[in-house]
């Protein structure tokens, strides 16, 4: 188990850094970054879907080191499209990744810390009960330029446990929603799902409930994207495919475990490859009927992971070359490759190692390519300039935060970071005990250049520290209501 996982992360360290080293077209400035060149008409206006998979490593695709099962389909709309490999989550965790993709905006101003649990862990860690809905959002800004909108898949904005108040999807800018058991309205729910997560969503109502196996829930929510699309052929569509097939509990059917073959070393590697070879397939599937019914070529498509691989000792997930996982701001919490796919303006086969990216970035760029009004206050920018093929030179510092008590020498690493320019610092929420590392020069985070950079260290602690004042963060109220790894279906 061990050789394999060092193979692959070998594999994808081959792939990042070569990227990293070569083939950089000339860089585009700030003002190209955020500027299009005319404004989108209705009938040029695309498509889009957002595929958001759940605790999918960096190194997880074939494309990036993957040698145990292939993700062809995944891995094609990577040739046909453009792959930033500088690409960063809002967060490393899904409720607070979630909230920073569609809003636009750095997870922790809207209260969003950690995950969504239970109303007394989300008080002790200072986390949102849900998104508040009067937040501008991306669905809502589409939906006003005269997009049909729909979200498909796993939610964790709120519902769920014994959060039975929270708005529905809908009141978001949705038309219409299918989730599951971190989500309220329509939704369907695995029937051999371990714990209570399924029972306590089913007594909460709030929706229509539908009954199924876990490894049928993916092909559902295919079935409802295709199904909206159809119905929505004749206008520009925006839909939300968040998939959660990565997360754990791996629980295949025989089929989708017979699909791999002989692959993986351990039973519970053998489960993890075959969801994830699934949700491939499943990929494959959406994108031939679209293909099929003439709406492909029109439809923009970004894919990405929402945090890093699931964490615990000989897990499988890879994070490929990077150190950390899920829950950690260390590159592997938070890297990922972001696949664009849009024929005759996203220029295919092109590998972008230049464009600093992060999942904020997604609002002010979808909304400038479908007509919408952008956000009024981002924290991001748009990648329009570097998705035509202009890198982007700079980008404004990234910032993280996960909310847990700091622990001395707890491999997640500090739980508050930035990232400016090549160099990325990690800190307690005070700025003490911080680190610095070359990102460019040094992904894998192996050298903290702390004591040799003393002018970039005290610079950016500073940054750090008053980003954490204007956010208002404060550390959990109990020291120990983070537990020490996520749990199976969080």
């Amino acid at each position: 188990m061990r050789k394999m996982i060092v193979a692959r992360s070998v594999i994808a360290a081959v792939f990042s850094l070569a990227v990293l080293a070569g083939n950089r077209p000339a860089a585009a400035n700030m003002g190209a970054a955020s500027a299009t060149a005319t404004k989108p008409t209705v009938e040029t206006r695309p498509n889009i879907l957002f595929i958001l998979a759940d605790d999918m490593g960096y190194g997880d695709l074939s494309l990036t080191g993957n040698t145990q099962v292939s993700t062809p389909n995944i891995d094609r709309l990577a040739r046909e499209g453009l792959v930033m490999t500088q690409f960063y989550d809002p967060a490393p965790i899904c409720s607070a990744s979630r909230a920073g993709f569609i809003t636009g905006q750095f997870p922790a101003r809207n209260r969003f810390v950690t995950y969504i649990d239970t109303r007394k862990r989300n008080g002790m860690m200072g986390q949102a009960n849900w998104l508040d809905p009067s937040v501008q959002t991306l669905p809502r800004a589409l939906k006003g330029a005269g997009y049909a909108t729909g979200h498909f898949g796993k939610w964790h904005l709120g519902g769920g446990r014994d959060v039975g108040d929270a708005p529905l999807p809908t009141a978001y800018g949705f038309d219409e929603s299918y989730t599951q058991f971190e989500g309220l309205g329509p939704r369907g729910l695995p029937n051999d799902l371990p714990g209570s997560l399924a029972k306590q969503s089913a007594d909460l109502g709030k929706g229509p409930i539908d009954w199924l196996e876990r490894a049928q829930v993916t092909s559902r929510y295919v079935d409802k994207t295709l199904a909206f699309a159809a119905r929505n052929k004749g206008r520009p569509w925006f839909a939300q495919m968040w998939l959660d097939d990565v997360h754990t509990p791996w629980l295949p059917d025989s089929e989708q475990e017979t699909a791999i073959g002989n692959a993986g070393d351990t039973a519970r590697e053998k489960k993890f490859l075959s969801v994830l070879a699934a949700m491939d397939r499943q990929v494959g599937r959406l994108i031939d009927t679209l293909r099929a019914t003439g709406q492909l070529d029109n439809t923009l498509i970004v894919f990405t992971s929402d945090n890093g691989p699931t964490v615990g000792a000989n897990t499988p997930g890879s994070a490929g070359p990077y150190r950390g996982r899920k829950g950690s701001l260390y590159e592997g919490g938070i890297r990922q490759p972001l696949i664009v796919r849009w024929p005759g303006r996203v220029p295919a086969g092109v590998r972008d190692a230049t464009t600093v990216g992060q999942g904020v970035d997604l609002y002010p760029t979808l909304a400038a390519i479908g007509g919408a009004t952008p956000p009024a206050a981002p924290d991001g920018i748009s990648l329009v300039s570097a998705w035509r093929g202009k890198p982007i030179a700079e980008h404004p510092a990234l910032y993280g935060y996960i909310a847990r008590p700091a622990r001395a020498g707890d491999a997640a690493g500090p739980p508050v970071s930035i990232r400016s320019d090549r160099w990325k610092l990690l800190a307690n929420l005070d700025g003490s005990a911080a680190e610095l590392y070359d990102v460019v020069g040094d992904p894998r985070e192996s050298h903290d250049v702390l004591s040799a950079q003393p002018v970039v260290a005290k610079g950016l602690t500073e940054k750090l520290v008053t980003w954490v004042k204007a956010m208002r963060l404060q550390p959990p109220i109990d020291p120990n209501a983070q537990r020490a790894q996520p749990g199976p279906v969080e």
